[in-house]
């Protein structure tokens, strides 16, 4: 037969005719045929089907017909079993859907799996990392042997329009190569190229496709356009292609501009330029025919010389030896770069996991319904298998109603996973970290996570759907009709095990997420040595409106003044950066005599007078800054870690500190001792710290401490009334302390969220698995519950059989799920703060709650047994 005929077989319609022309001559033959000439009729029809199309396609095609009559004449059952897996499905593909969009998908440029990432030496060097200097970066360019194609680039953020009307946009600086290396043409106009990336060259910006769409309507009138950035007219020469958003994954670059044109449009950041300061990320191309091996040996045979001539001079000389023999690496590339993976990678893949024990908990009671269900169709499939169909179609067709529930799932399970990993996302990018970052990723399903979806699915439909279908169909036709004990028992078996798995899985994520929401407490709970409530911060910048360095101390006493004359305001103060923002300041600091380290050794912060009083942070010893420590003697108070660490047991009140934040290297008296701050993280145990006057140093950007009393709104927007005139051209952004402190357990607070989530979503799937078996039995066990009530069993005799029974499963499931808990816990240690993964108190609140849950579970099956009537049992069949 022709493959045309097959392929046209499989449409209904061409069916249904091809069907009805061989009836028609069957009937004929048999007419004109001897009695018993032509045999069974129906055979030598199948024959012909077989010939005629794909006998599999078109069983498998009967089998899902069958299946979804079957399923809509059970809705109750159908709609148990959807809404169960379509949770476990959605919540595996929410958390996919990011795991994809954060480390699996790859930049839409040319080519993409050859780009490379070169990053410096190994987690134990001292100059591991992954940024190099602009130099660096030009440097790495010129070898052409080794690289087709070499491009820095780093994200930002640019402040567009005129004075009164503002905007901050998304956007990143980039080497003359950078579109160039990616491989990518202009949407409109041209890119930018290596003419603009060289010294004087005048500033031109790309913008990109969605900017263009939303700001300029897709006009092509745009090229030649100026756009005002940092209020200096740059025009526009491009539109980079439709998809590209940069090169920093979730951090859109709607402006993108070329590093040598910083001076021109922020002439306060031009030291970045330095061959001391590392601040561009580099993707590299190696040249078509050289490996990725090859080009690492290659440049670790160049790196020194290229270290000697573009490693800063002025770094001594032990250190410019130590940066040339550091070794550079090359990575994979091709999926961009972004800050979000370290931080989230681990949690991300904690949840994958985490999602899983819910999906393997839905497919056990899927398994337990279908369990169930197939002993009420015993009688269908007894009568399939004594008129002759064999055990495997059985199996098939049982398998295909298993899949089709699964695929069913999947669908609702999609929807659920675009709403769930948007509610994700907005969860992970609510840290301190992402302040005044645009972060976006596209959530959109794409192959992959329907490929994940799909494969998901048919696993969970083969798995939940096996074990029925092979015990429904174990004893053969004549067994099954008659449907011995040991079937019965076998089920029971079965039925048990599969609630007991529940329960074990269901202990495995209540001792996940306890161990995670107490860590989160535990977090919550640590004193950060200062008081959070009812402070507001604002972070200020006299550089970027033309201050110079002379006036910027005038100005920043006077906005310091004018804070405090604002209604509401009880203290405020002035500093270099405060606890957990995410800034740090360090410097070599020894007592006098001592020999300077050659690395930094202490945290340094620069305070205003104040500013422990506004912080409320405890003074131990000494006095605080005063107006009177803008003069000439230096002077710095020390936190309790520094006193310990370097005048253990007596006073550091009096005594000198040699430190480098003095150019030359000079002295500083210690004028007063205050408790430890938490300033990077309060998982971390407190680092020696040095505090210095603010209006001494002279920092070039600062941040406002506000203690205010009343609404912190409203004072937040007198605040901006008052002082946005003196920054006109950068908008200030008012924030609460409490806010920035709460946004650095971003992480903790996720994983305590989601797995006390999911722990409970467990804790009902297992109840309802425990309430559906427990039914069941007491419906099997009618007759005999009948006999029992009947010879003189009081009702809480009953009560107590049916509850026995699921306390036997319950402690069955915790012995299974004791170590497997304590296993998986192994691996998530370094997450916890304050406990041990295998903390008792833990432990026992999970073993309760289930137990709690599970008798709660059993409680209406137990009435249901104790009022069942004697007469009406020994009646039932």
């Amino acid at each position: 037969m022709s493959l045309v005929r097959r392929l046209k077989y499989l449409l209904p319609s061409y069916r249904r005719e091809e069907e009805r022309d061989m009836q028609e001559e069957l009937m004929a033959l048999a007419e004109m045929a001897e009695p018993g000439e032509l045999g069974n009729l129906t055979r030598v029809a199948e024959e012909g089907r077989a010939a005629w199309n794909w006998t599999l396609l078109e069983q498998l095609y009967r089998d899902a017909q069958y299946a979804f009559r079957t399923l809509r004449r059970n809705p109750g059952f159908t709609a148990t079993a959807v809404l169960s897996l379509a949770l476990g499905i959605g919540a595996n593909t929410a958390i996919f859907s990011l795991v994809d969009a954060l480390m699996l998908r790859w930049l839409p440029v040319r080519d993409p799996q050859s780009l490379v990432q070169v990053k410096m030496g190994t987690s134990k060097s001292d100059f591991a990392g992954d940024t190099f200097s602009y130099a660096i970066v030009n440097a790495l360019a010129e070898e052409r042997t080794i690289f087709e194609g070499v491009c820095g680039f780093s994200g930002a953020e640019f402040t567009v329009g005129l004075a009164g009307s503002l905007n901050r946009v998304p956007g990143a600086w980039v080497t003359g190569s950078f579109y160039e290396t990616l491989g990518l043409n202009p949407a409109l106009g041209r890119l930018l190229t290596s003419e603009d990336d060289q010294p004087g060259a005048a500033p031109a910006a790309v913008i990109s496709d969605g900017y263009w769409s939303r700001q300029y309507a897709r006009s092509a009138e745009v090229i030649g356009q100026m756009i005002s950035i940092h209020g200096v007219a740059v025009p526009i020469v491009g539109v980079s292609p439709a998809g590209f958003t940069g090169a920093n994954v979730g951090s859109p670059a709607d402006i993108t501009v070329a590093v040598a044109a910083l001076p021109i449009l922020q002439p306060v950041d031009e030291p970045l330029l330095g061959r001391g300061i590392y601040w561009l990320r580099v993707l590299a191309r190696p040249r078509p025919g050289l490996s990725v091996q090859q080009a690492t040996a290659h440049l670790a045979a160049v790196w020194p010389q290229i270290a000697e001539r573009a490693v800063s001079p002025a770094w001594p000389a032990a250190q410019r030896k130590e940066m040339k023999e550091t070794p550079l690496m090359l990575v994979p590339g091709g999926t961009g770069y972004t800050f979000l993976r370290a931080i989230f990678q681990k949690p991300l893949m904690v949840l994958l996991g985490v999602t899983g024990l819910v999906l393997l908990i839905a497919c056990a009671n899927v398994a337990s319904l279908l369990l169930a269900r197939a002993t009420a169709r015993r009688r269908e499939i007894s009568v399939r298998l004594a008129i002759g169909a064999g055990r495997g179609r059985i199996i098939r067709q049982l398998l295909t109603e298993s899949t089709l529930l699964a695929s069913i799932g999947a669908v609702l399970g999609v929807g659920v996973a675009w709403i769930t990993a948007r509610l994700l996302l907005g969860t992970l990018l609510s840290g301190g970290q992402f302040r005044g970052r645009l972060v976006q990723f596209d959530l959109t399903p794409n192959w992959r996570v329907l490929a994940f979806t799909s494969a998901v699915a048919l696993a969970t439909g083969i798995l939940f759907g096996l074990a029925p279908a092979l015990q429904a169909t174990a004893l053969g036709g004549a067994n099954t009709l008659q449907e011995d004990a040991r079937g019965a028992r076998s089920r029971s078996r079965l039925l048990s095990s599969l609630v007991s798995l529940q329960v074990a899985l269901s202990l495995m994520l209540l001792i996940g997420a306890g161990l995670f929401v107490r860590t989160l407490q535990n977090l919550q709970n640590v004193d950060p040595g200062f008081r959070r409530e009812g402070v507001l911060l604002v972070d200020v910048d006299g550089r970027r409106e033309g201050y110079t360095d002379e006036r910027l101390l005038a100005l920043y006493k006077d906005v310091l003044e004018r804070v405090r004359r604002l209604p509401g305001v009880t203290s405020a103060s002035i500093a270099s950066h405060t606890p957990l923002s995410g800034s740090t300041w360090s410097e070599a600091a020894v007592p006098k005599g001592q020999v300077l380290p050659e690395k930094d050794n202490a945290i340094f912060v620069a305070a205003g007078p104040q500013f422990f009083s506004t912080m409320q942070t405890r003074r131990i010893a000494g006095r605080e800054f005063s107006e009177r420590d803008d003069g000439e003697v230096r002077v710095a108070i020390v936190n309790a870690a520094y006193a310990a660490r370097h005048f253990p047991g007596r006073s550091p009140i009096g005594e000198h500190l040699t430190a480098t934040v003095a150019k030359p290297a000079g002295d500083l008296e210690i004028v007063g001792v205050v408790a430890d701050v938490a300033a990077g993280a309060l998982r971390r145990p407190p680092h020696p710290t040095v505090y210095v006057p603010f209006f001494q140093q002279a920092p070039r950007s600062a941040a406002l401490e506000i203690r205010a009393s009343g609404s912190l709104a409203h004072v937040a927007e007198e605040f901006r009334k008052e002082l946005q005139p003196t920054f006109p051209s950068n908008p200030l952004e008012v924030r609460a302390l409490s806010d920035q402190v709460e946004q650095t357990l971003v992480q903790e607070r996720l994983m305590a969220n989601l797995a006390g989530g999911f722990g409970v979503l467990g804790l009902l799937l297992a109840c309802a698995g425990l309430y559906g078996l427990l039914a069941y039995s007491v419906v099997r066990r009618t007759k005999e519950i009948g006999i029992r009530v009947a010879l003189g069993a009081r009702p809480q005799v009953v009560q107590w059989m049916v509850a026995r029974g699921a306390l036997r499963l319950i402690g069955i499931g915790v012995l299974l799920g004791l170590p497997a808990a304590w296993a998986a816990s192994r691996w998530v240690r370094s997450m916890l703060f304050g406990l041990t993964e295998t903390d008792p108190r833990i432990i026992a609140a999970a073993v309760v709650l289930l137990g709690a849950g599970g008798l709660i579970a059993a409680y209406l099956p137990a009435q249901r047994a104790a009022r069942v009537e004697p007469m009406t049992a020994l009646r039932h069949d």
